[in-house]
C-alpha cells in the first residue's frame, strides 16, 4: 500500500526585494522563498513596488494571511506594484 504524503513546499529559486520609497533602494529582500506561504513586507511605509526576480510568480493582497482578492500579479523577472502581503505560486 502507498501512502500519499502531501508534497513539500518548493522554494523559488532567486529573490524579491521590494521598496517603499518607490526612488529605486531597496528595503526589504527574500531570498528563495518558499511557495504558498504568505509573507508580509515589512517596511516604515506600506510597499510600493518590487523586483521579482525569482522562478515563480508572486501574488499580492491587502489583507493578512493573504486573504480575500488578489491585488497585483507580478511574474518571473518582472517589475511591479504590490500590497503588503504576497504569496509565490
Amino acid at each position: 500500500m502507498l501512502a500519499l504524503l502531501p508534497a513539500p513546499a518548493q522554494a523559488a529559486d532567486g529573490d524579491f526585494s521590494w521598496s517603499t520609497s518607490g526612488v529605486g533602494a531597496m528595503d526589504g529582500l527574500l531570498s528563495s522563498p518558499q511557495s504558498g506561504r504568505c509573507y508580509s513586507l515589512v517596511g516604515s511605509n506600506a510597499p510600493f513596488y518590487a523586483a521579482n526576480n525569482t522562478n515563480r510568480t508572486v501574488r499580492s493582497y491587502q489583507s493578512s494571511g493573504c486573504a480575500g482578492a488578489v491585488q497585483s500579479t507580478i511574474g518571473p523577472g518582472e517589475f511591479g506594484h504590490v500590497f503588503k502581503y504576497v504569496k509565490f505560486d
